[in-house]
Order: C-alpha cells, then structure tokens, then sequence
C-alpha cells in the first residue's frame, strides 16, 4: 500500500509530467509543427506545417526522467520502420521555474491533499462543462475550473461541471 506522502508525491510528478508536455506542444506549434495525439508508446506525433508527409513521434520527459517499457518498444519498432522517435525533455529546473511563476499551479503542487484520491487518473484536455460550455485547455485552467472527483472505482476524473455551474446548482436547491 502506499501511504499519503507517496501518493502525494506521485500525484505531483504526474502533474508536473503533465505541464512539460503542454510545454513542449507549445514549443512545437510555436516553431510551425502540427500536433497529432497518438496514446500509448509516444506522446503525440508532430508534422511540420509545410511537409505533411514527414513525421517524427514525441515523448515528453521532465527532469530525469526515463522511458518505460512500452516507451522502449514504440521506439525500437519505429526505428526500424525508419520513423523518427524524439524525446523532448524539460529540465527540473526550467519546470519547478515555470510553476513557481503561476500561483495556481504553485498552490496546487504545495497544497493539494492527495488523501481523498486513490487509483488511476483520468485527465482529459481540453474538457468542457456540458452546461454552460466552458472550455479549459491545460492543467492550470482544467484544476482552476473544473477540479477533480474521486469515482470510487480506483478511478479520479475531471469534474464534468465547472465549478461556477456545480456552485450554481447547489444554491437552488
């Protein structure tokens, strides 16, 4: 069993892991790639705007982080087909930097009790509230808007309501 000052822990690094890949698909659409999600084995695939038929896949990395098996396996299949694998690591400085000039993700990282939440995370991004339609991209915006619930079957989830709609419901009742 691990106990709250691991969960907390992992809870952080997943966060973290989370913001280095909005980074990176920031620094490829800032240099002129398409971004492609492609799931388990890489992060996502990038294609340069003016040349559709080259690729590459990418996984994002924070610190020193390393590539799990599956990981390994994307790649070494990749590499044989002759499709370029990268990997796009960003530093634990440059990262702990980054939060630390946003209040809300320092406040989450620092403050966030782990305890409630148990089993695996199911983060999607962008999400939006089905009542009023706001739509968040990124952790920062997703945590500050929507939050997190726990489902009760190992699983925690996004908030489907915003948090302005899920405070609005319980006045009128």
């Amino acid at each position: 069993m691990i106990n709250i000052h691991s969960r907390n822990q992992l809870f952080r690094n997943i966060v973290k892991g989370k913001i280095a890949e909005q980074i990176a698909r920031k620094d490829y659409e800032n240099n002129g790639f398409q971004i492609i999600d492609t799931g388990i084995g890489s992060d996502f695939k990038v294609i340069k705007n003016n040349c559709s038929s080259k690729y590459e896949h990418v996984e994002v990395k924070q610190g020193n982080s390393r590539l799990t098996n599956r990981q390994k396996k994307t790649r070494s299949i990749l590499k044989k087909k002759g499709i370029p694998y990268s990997i796009y690591r960003v530093s634990n400085k440059f990262l702990d930097n980054y939060i630390s000039e946003s209040p809300i993700l320092s406040k989450l990282l620092s403050n966030f009790d782990l305890s409630q939440f148990t089993g695996e995370f199911v983060i999607k991004d962008p999400t939006s509230c089905p009542k009023c339609n706001l739509c968040s991209n990124g952790l920062n915006s997703i945590f500050v808007n929507f939050g997190l619930r726990n489902m009760g079957d190992d699983t925690v989830r996004v908030q489907s309501w915003c948090r302005k709609c899920r405070d609005n419901s319980r006045r009128l009742k």
